[in-house]
Formats: structure tokens, C-alpha cells, sequence
């Protein structure tokens, strides 16, 4: 069974080349989802309920830090 993985960063160019550089299924992951910033990444979390979230900390909109505390008071993770 893969680990569902999304990730959450600002920066185009980093997001994708975390998304597509790495070899996930060799690490025994599947990219589910990615997001620009963490009210997004809030929503794909929401909706796809990683096992995984690899973040940025400083974003615009919500940072990684408050995008995360969001989600455990939520209990979405």
C-alpha cells in the first residue's frame, strides 16, 4: 500500500521538482496532491487526507505553521 503524499510550497519550481525529481514510489509513496500556499494546502489536505505533507513554512495566505495547527485541531491529521 503506497503513502499518499501531498505537498505545500510557494515556489513553483521547488514544488515541482519535490513533485516530479524525487522517486516517491521507490519510497513507497504516491503524490496525491499539491498547493501554492497553506489555504490551499488546507483544502487538499482536507480533501485527500494524506498520510504525508511535506510543507513550506513561510507562504502567503497561511503560513505552513498555522496551516498545520489548523489541520490538528481539526484532526486532520
Amino acid at each position: 500500500m503506497l503513502l499518499k503524499v501531498v505537498i505545500v510550497e510557494d515556489e513553483e519550481i521547488i514544488r515541482k521538482g519535490l513533485t516530479f525529481a524525487l522517486n516517491w514510489l521507490d519510497m513507497g509513496c504516491i503524490i496525491v496532491g499539491t498547493a501554492k500556499d497553506g489555504a490551499e494546502g488546507l483544502e487538499t489536505i482536507r480533501r485527500e487526507q494524506p498520510d504525508i505533507v511535506v510543507t513550506d513554512m513561510k507562504m502567503r495566505k497561511m503560513n505552513g505553521v498555522k496551516m498545520i495547527r489548523i489541520g490538528i485541531k481539526e484532526e486532520q491529521f
